[in-house]
């Protein structure tokens, strides 16, 4: 009979999972009508990063890697050889097994227990070896660059593809670089920012990499090290790099998955546990993982999730560390405001869909957009659409960028206009290329009205083609 632990930890992952679930099915219906993307990330995540590690695992449940939940250095470089099909990566405390991560990890064939005994005690073999019937070992080295270069020794055959190799000093790179290096089905090594630990040398020369690819600035791993690197590899030592974390991630994404992706993970930059359990999931799916701030997403991820073309997106973390508002995919930079999608559903007459578009080169995740769509075996064609969002009052402002999505070539025009309580406020023309942008003045106003009279019939029957977007369209 199952503990009462064991009963707790399973009730919290069965709401974990609805609540996933439930998102889901709430942000495909929101982004069927307009775009590939989703509109919305649904979101895992459990009590804390033990739990959260424990949601994530591949039913499959063939091999489990286990490492210390208080550092990074071991789990990132884990979690390229966790990203394959029936592997996952849980988190521990140096001296027991959460409760979570017990109710599960007895499923698993082979559990492997990466670190030395000061990052994951003892008494965690132990318990495995009373509690499980999987092949038990463990992979420590001296520190984590022997670490590393002991899990890749005994996880890959020379020869591999590819060398992912990050600073051993910060996690940040080498968190976007597990999924990278799991999709290539090669190992994720660490070295110091100007300096390659012998053991790391050793590791390199056995595996004899097809090519080496360095992630994170000069800063991170100079070139006198990248230049060194070329010793180990017949092919080619490249940089992938970015302004920050989150562009490193974006640069190694569209190096790793130039043709898309069916499945992209985001995780906060600035929360490791998180990530590190995302770039496993995001292996095992031939996905990339992107790190966002916890509020908000940079320009330059929004946009390669756009390119990357994704069914579904995922966002692991809870509140303290990826926020709802990051999972409706908000753009950093925005400031405060309320957007028009946080309203009851308006009134009127236009068909209306919550979705996103790319407007003159600027993504905007949050929009309000009307279809104009009129099959051309109607003959009764209403040019004009409204809808009503009821704002109370209170507010100073409305702001938005009115347009047609960036690429669209059904020569659809629009004339914009916006009301407040009937009066008007403001009117634009916008067309592909030429969008409007919106900023009226609505102190005293209750009801919202934005109203699109669209230059009717075109030549395109694709109704993705016929939709006018009020990009980040918001009341300040």
């Amino acid at each position: 009979m199952a503990s009462r632990s064991e009963r707790t930890s399973a009730r919290r992952r069965t709401g974990a999972v609805a609540a996933l679930v439930g998102l889901a099915t709430v942000a495909g219906a929101a982004s069927a009508a307009a775009t590939p993307t989703p509109v919305t990330a649904h979101r895992a995540y459990g009590v804390d990063r033990y739990a959260t590690a424990a949601t994530l695992e591949d039913p499959a449940r063939d091999t489990a890697y286990v490492v210390t939940g208080a550092n990074y250095a071991d789990g990132v470089t884990a979690g390229a050889v966790a990203g394959h099909r029936g592997s996952n990566i849980f988190l521990t405390p140096r001296e027991q097994l959460t409760d979570d991560v017990r109710a599960v990890i007895g499923y698993y064939r082979k559990v492997v227990v990466v670190g030395s005994e000061a990052a994951v005690g003892p008494d965690v073999l132990t318990w495995l070896r009373q509690n499980t019937r999987a092949e038990l070992s463990r992979v420590g080295g001296a520190d984590r660059y022997e670490t590393a270069a002991k899990l890749s020794a005994a996880s890959f055959a020379p020869g591999v593809a590819d060398v992912v190799i990050a600073t051993g000093t910060d996690y940040a790179d080498a968190l976007a670089g597990s999924a990278a290096a799991a999709s290539v089905d090669s190992p994720v090594l660490v070295v110091e920012p100007g300096h390659i630990p012998d053991s790391v040398r050793a590791e390199l020369a056995r595996l004899a990499p097809q090519r080496i690819t360095v992630l994170g600035g000069e800063q991170s791993v100079s070139a006198a090290v990248a230049g060194d690197l070329a010793q180990y590899t017949s092919g080619q030592v490249r940089r992938l790099s970015g302004a920050d974390r989150y562009e490193t991630a974006v640069a190694a994404s569209e190096a790793y998955f130039p043709a898309g992706a069916p499945w992209v993970e985001l995780a906060s930059g600035s929360a490791w546990p998180d990530a590190i359990a995302a770039g496993a999931s995001a292996g095992r799916r031939s996905s990339p993982v992107l790190l966002t701030p916890q509020h908000c997403l940079p320009q330059r991820v929004n946009l390669e999730i756009e390119r990357l073309s994704p069914d579904q997106i995922q966002a692991v973390g809870g509140n303290g560390s990826y926020s709802e508002v990051a999972a409706k995919r908000t753009s950093c930079g925005a400031g405060e405001k309320k957007y028009l999608d946080e309203f009851a559903q308006p009134e009127g007459n236009a068909t209306y869909v919550q979705s996103h578009a790319t407007i003159g080169g600027v993504f905007y995740p949050r929009t309000a957009a009307f279809s104009t769509y009129v099959p051309t075996s109607t003959t009764d064609i209403r040019n004009a659409e409204y809808r009503v969002w009821n704002i109370g009052t209170g507010h100073s402002r409305f702001t938005a960028v009115a347009g047609v999505a960036d690429g669209v070539t059904s020569g659809l025009t629009a004339r914009v206009e916006v009301f407040g309580d009937e009066r008007l406020l403001g009117g634009y023309d916008v067309a592909a290329g030429q969008p409007a942008s919106i900023d009226v003045d609505v102190r005293g106003v209750r009801n919202l009205k934005l109203v699109t009279t669209s230059s009717g019939r075109t030549s395109s029957e694709d109704e993705t083609d016929h939709v006018v977007y009020f990009g980040d369209s918001a009341v300040r």
